[in-house]
This record gives structure tokens, C-alpha cells and sequence, in this order.
């Protein structure tokens, strides 16, 4: 990270990170955590996340009953591409066929059609 950022705990004493909100951090660093996930985990020859798991939470694993859109805090969105989403309407958009990541930060969602709009994005850069 670029600069401080930080993760909000469910509580005080021994708390645990929230996994489904409450990362503060600046756009560039949101951009740094998508180019880490288009990199494999790797960042700049140093191998952070292994490659493993950022293929199998961005790829659709149907057995068992599990969905073909949402895997380990990404949403699938097609083609290769994938998107984490905030609880307020924070995104971080990749697209790694095109080196490409998006990032949207937010306070409310709105009622923008933001997959969408990110996947246009993408087709015309």
C-alpha cells in the first residue's frame, strides 16, 4: 500500500477483519490490489497471493452447487473479466485481457448499472 489504510474488526478485544466490508484505503491502492489479482498474486517478481488461489477465485466452480458469478469476494462478469464490490459502491474492475483495471470509489451505489458500465469501459479502450 501506497498509503495507511485500514480494515475494521467485528470487535475491539480480539477481533476479526469483516470480510464483507469495511477496507479503507485510497483509489490507488484498491487499483494496486486489482493489478496483484491480473498479476496471478505476483507483484513486481515477488509472489504475495499464490497463483493458485487467485485462478480459483476468479475462475466459476459450479460443483457442489456453487455459482458461475461469485467466488472468494469477486464477482465473475464474463470474458475473463472479474470485479470485487464494495459495500457502498466502491469497485475494482479487472479486465485482463486488455491490462486493465478500473477502480470506482463511491458512498452510495446509486442506481447505475456499474458491471455494465465498466465492461463497455473495457471494450473501447
Amino acid at each position: 500500500m501506497e498509503y495507511d489504510a485500514t480494515w475494521s474488526l467485528d470487535r475491539k478485544k480480539d477481533g476479526l477483519e469483516k470480510t464483507f466490508c469495511c477496507i479503507n484505503a485510497r483509489a490507488r491502492d484498491f487499483a494496486k490490489l486489482g493489478r496483484l489479482y491480473m498479476n496471478k498474486g505476483n507483484w513486481n517478481g515477488t509472489q504475495l497471493v499464490p497463483q493458485k488461489w487467485v485462478e480459483a477465485s476468479t475462475t466459476a466452480d459450479t460443483a457442489n452447487g456453487g455459482v458461475d458469478y461469485y467466488k472468494y469476494q469477486w464477482w465473475l462478469v464474463g470474458n475473463g473479466n472479474y470485479m470485487a464490490e464494495g459495500i457502498l459502491g466502491q469497485f475494482i474492475f479487472v479486465c485482463p485481457s486488455k491490462n486493465l483495471i478500473i477502480v470506482r470509489m463511491g458512498q452510495d451505489e446509486g442506481r447505475a448499472p456499474w458491471e455494465e458500465i465498466f465492461t463497455m469501459m473495457a471494450q473501447q479502450y
